[in-house]
């Protein structure tokens, strides 16, 4: 039995969005997730626009990102392993802290006047070490508190909540950088990950009862890949997933660069190109949280991936600040039907067993992003930031043609 306390069966109540304020523990695991997303995005900001003063380098600049991005390749499916053998709430609240810390620490150097390029990587690597959680963990708490019924709405509520950070943390980390440095962007954010820590200690989490078994890690993530291999749907989705993080979502890793060499602009305008494509996603996500029926959730998964691609290849284009804002709005619109129906659709199509396992693989898949910042970077060092952003979205648009045409279970 799975739910938050005076729950019952998730599916007993209204589907509805509005059904899931009135949940306590939907709304502490909502919550801690805005609290994430929000000093992700202001910390990516931060460090990106400090690395490219500090350096000069488009590609030490991308590799800040690739750093916060890499642990998702590296660890996701073992987190997801072990996260279906042990408690998730643990999980955590041990990842919320191990973000915490690192925060703390930082904010030490930075107020001590001893902050470093590497120290700075280390704690983006560890930062993102314990984001590599959030799928196999809180989505999965999530998932499982509010019942069958109410998935959907929940993953899209979480999703807008999420992109809703995308449009406020990037400005407010242009905002705060430009006025308090450094030191002050590490403070605000292990305050509010030490906030996350409390909520998290507060969820009230029954999970589901497991059947004994040894645990053997490299047998478990077998046994996961062993039922992807049976679903050429959810190889589809995965794929899917590859490509837009490898191609699409890059980008963001050079708003710092473009928004320099392209528009001229400071800190605070750079944080604005990145808000405005959360605006987007907020709006979209909004929408789907209470349109989005099941058997729709694979077509806003796909069409919202290929408009975030094609978006990302007019804005390489723009050279007027003004229209590199519209487009990323647009942009935003796709975003929201892909990362609203990411969740969904793997959590809805997974066995509850090898649940996290799956999440676990799909972090992993979202973990192949450092690649394409690696990517993006080089190019952007030998072509210039729009240039190449022209040349991954272009790649992004042929690898989804050439999925859906070699994998018709999307188009379904």
């Amino acid at each position: 039995m799975t739910g938050s306390a005076g729950d019952g069966d998730g599916g007993s109540r209204s589907a509805g969005p509005l059904s899931l304020v009135a949940d306590p523990t939907f709304r502490k695991l909502w919550t801690i997730g805005v609290l994430m997303g929000a000093m992700r995005w202001l910390e990516m900001l931060a460090v990106g626009v400090w690395a490219y003063a500090e350096t000069g380098s488009a590609v030490i600049t991308a590799t800040m990102t690739m750093l916060r991005m890499a642990p998702m390749a590296l660890f996701g499916s073992i987190t997801g392993v072990i996260a279906d053998r042990v408690d998730r709430k643990m999980l955590l609240v041990a990842s919320l802290s191990l973000m915490a810390g690192t925060a703390g620490l930082l904010a030490l150097s930075a107020w001590a006047g001893t902050l470093t390029l590497w120290q700075v990587g280390l704690g983006a690597f560890l930062s993102g070490l314990g984001w590599s959680t959030d799928f196999p963990v809180r989505r999965t708490i999530l998932g499982e508190s509010v019942g069958p019924a109410r998935l959907g709405p929940a993953m899209a509520m979480d999703s807008a909540s999420n992109n809703a950070t995308r449009m406020v943390g990037p400005i407010a980390g242009g905002g705060l950088y430009a006025t308090i440095g450094m030191q002050g962007i590490f403070v605000v954010s292990g305050t509010f990950f030490l906030i996350s820590v409390l909520l998290a200690v507060l969820v009230i989490y029954r999970p589901t009862p497991r059947e004994p078994r040894p645990f053997a890690l490299f047998s478990e993530i077998r046994d996961g890949f062993a039922y992807l291999r049976r679903s050429r749907g959810l190889v589809g989705h995965l794929g899917v997933t590859v490509i837009v993080n490898l191609f699409a979502f890059p980008y963001a890793a050079m708003i710092p660069v473009v928004g320099k060499e392209t528009f001229g602009a400071d800190a605070v305008w750079i944080g604005l190109l990145l808000s405005v494509e959360g605006a987007g996603a907020f709006v979209g996500a909004l929408a789907a949280a209470f349109l989005a029926a099941p058997e729709r959730f694979r077509r806003i998964y796909l069409l919202g991936s290929c408009l975030f691609i094609f978006c990302v290849f007019l804005f390489s284009l723009q050279t007027d600040y003004g229209w590199a804002v519209a487009v990323l709005v647009v942009g935003g619109l796709g975003i929201a039907g892909f990362a609203s129906m990411q969740s969904a659709i793997m959590f809805s199509e997974a066995p509850p067993e090898i649940r996290s396992r799956l999440m676990g693989i799909l972090s992993v898949c979202i973990g192949a992003g450092p690649l394409g910042v690696l990517h993006v970077g080089w190019l952007a060092d030998w072509l210039g930031g729009s240039m190449a952003l022209t040349v991954i979205s272009l790649e992004g648009l042929v690898a989804m043609g050439l999925l859906v045409f070699f994998v018709p279970e999307l188009r379904r």
